[in-house]
């Protein structure tokens, strides 16, 4: 099958241009739309024919990008809302950027893996160089929405892409790779576009180190059923002709990379350190979720949480229940085997031991909480974001706050429970304000009616605190949570976006 009538500037048209484009205002529409109206030269250099796949962010848009065009291209992603993340250190590739963006319509984040150089191989193996830039950006084919290489280049860099995937664990696994099953139809699609003269002159021209010899051994290691012994000797043999263009990493990172998966099998891998997952170029971001019960601010975290750490370095924190260290337990103990002991007297109304525990129980809590905060403010400075449930804002203080503010210990007078109040005072300033407040606000009613398995009069007072609350000089984001569930979240992903 030949290729039809090129247009200007060696840009071919293909007959697979005419299939109907998905949703002509998503993001993904109109980030084709942008690059070609920029004349911006690039080309989605994989992953085309997965179309019903990206194209609800699902899966990487992989774009090869003339590096003349960096600048165009990061400012026209940029006008569509798109931000730049980064991988962590040891992950990273020269040549390989990668930008997150938000269509309200996808449950995930669109991810444009962007290349100014053709680069294929382990981020902390051995990985190559191929030389196909500027060949692939000069006969670019138009397709559904983004340009794509001429068929038989992309079946030279799927083929050279995923034999060296091929790895020695794989003959002794049951059955093939998933991922070999997945390629078939692409390998299938190219085979019929190609024209074998046409192949054979793009190798000789543009990759001279891998003959067609070579080339019919590597597409043989695709096959299903295909013996590991040959895909591992196809694998060495175009590692051995292509090590003129082989990068390796350094032995930390390789020994870095070693001892997180170890660790992470372990199960030993700290909470906040768990990954992958890419900074935020322009810095993290501490995200306060505030809202009485029945708002429906747990579930909404969880899926907030879902959604950014599904690309992003992102953890979710209840600052409202923070972990509790070993003297907020000791206290918490003491406070309660008080109560008892005021329960096996008889005594109608708490002792003042009892009332002083309480409140130097809150204090141990307002600790845990700066603590929390402070670790969260060093997670969001690293590049993450980090979502926290019950903020402790002043105007929520009545849900998660100071004594005070909720009433407890209000009974307790006295040089110590003074000392007590001023220490925990402290501790509510060493909490920053958050670089985005979401107040989700119900009535009352509808909160109870949510709420079924608390008492209806504590959940409506509770309610009511928020409901009342002025959030006007506040900076925070009031977002009616009445309202059902998925557009609560499509607010909350927007603000949240506009706000990293």
């Amino acid at each position: 099958m030949s290729l039809s009538a090129s247009t200007a500037n060696g840009i071919v048209e293909s007959p697979g241009a005419a299939r109907a484009a998905p949703g002509a205002d998503g993001l993904v529409a109109r980030l084709g739309t942008a690059l070609a109206a920029e004349r911006i030269r690039y080309c989605q250099w994989t992953g085309h024919a997965k179309l019903a796949r990206w194209v609800v962010g699902e899966g990487d848009i992989d774009l090869l990008v003339d590096r003349r065009d960096a600048d165009r291209f990061a400012r026209t992603l940029e006008r569509l809302g798109f931000k730049l993340a980064l991988p962590p250190a040891e992950q990273r590739v020269t040549g390989v950027v990668s930008y997150l963006g938000l269509d309200p319509a996808l449950r995930r984040l669109i991810h444009v893996h962007t290349h100014f150089r053709l680069v294929v191989g382990s981020d902390w193996a051995i990985h190559y160089h191929l030389p196909l830039e500027r060949a692939v950006l000069e006969t670019t084919v138009q397709r559904a929405l983004f340009r794509t290489p001429p068929p038989e280049l992309e079946l030279i860099l799927l083929v050279i892409r995923r034999t060296l995937s091929h790895q020695l664990r794989d003959g002794f696994r049951r059955g093939e790779p998933r991922w070999l099953a997945a390629v078939q139809p692409g390998l299938q699609r190219l085979e019929r576009e190609i024209e074998r003269p046409a192949l054979a002159g793009a190798l000789a021209r543009h990759l001279p180190e891998v003959s067609p010899a070579l080339f019919d051994c590597c597409l043989a290691s695709l096959r299903p059923r295909c013996p590991t012994r040959l895909r591992l000797a196809a694998r060495t043999a175009l590692a051995w002709r292509l090590r003129a263009h082989a990068r390796r990493p350094s032995p930390g990172t390789v020994a870095r990379r070693l001892l997180a998966a170890l660790a992470a099998r372990a199960g030993l891998r700290a909470e906040w350190k768990r990954g992958p997952g890419k900074r935020l170029a322009a810095g993290g971001a501490v995200i306060g979720l505030v809202g009485a019960d029945g708002a429906g601010k747990s579930t909404c975290a969880r899926a907030l949480d879902d959604w950014l750490a599904a690309e992003l370095l992102a953890r979710r924190v209840h600052l409202g229940r923070p972990p509790r260290a070993l003297a907020t337990l000791l206290a918490g103990g003491l406070y309660k085997a008080s109560r008892w002991l005021d329960g096996l007297l008889g005594r109608a109304t708490p002792s003042t031991a009892t009332i002083h525990l309480e409140l130097l129980r809150t204090v141990a809590t307002a600790r845990d909480r700066a603590r929390l905060s402070r670790r969260a403010r060093r997670f969001a400075l690293s590049g993450g974001v980090v979502l926290c449930d019950r903020y402790p804002v002043p105007e929520a203080y009545a849900l998660a706050g100071p004594s005070t503010a909720q009433g407890i210990a209000a009974s307790a007078r006295g040089r110590l429970a003074a000392w007590l109040r001023r220490v925990e005072s402290r501790y509510y300033a060493e909490i920053r304000e958050p670089d985005l407040v979401l107040a989700l606000t119900v009535d009352p009613e509808t909160a109870v009616r949510r709420k079924v398995d608390e008492p209806a009069g504590y959940v409506r007072e509770r309610a009511s605190l928020l409901w009342n609350t002025d959030w006007s000089l506040s900076g925070a984001v009031v977002v009616d949570a009445a309202r059902p569930h998925p557009d609560v979240l499509s607010e909350l992903r927007t603000r949240i976006w506009e706000a990293i």
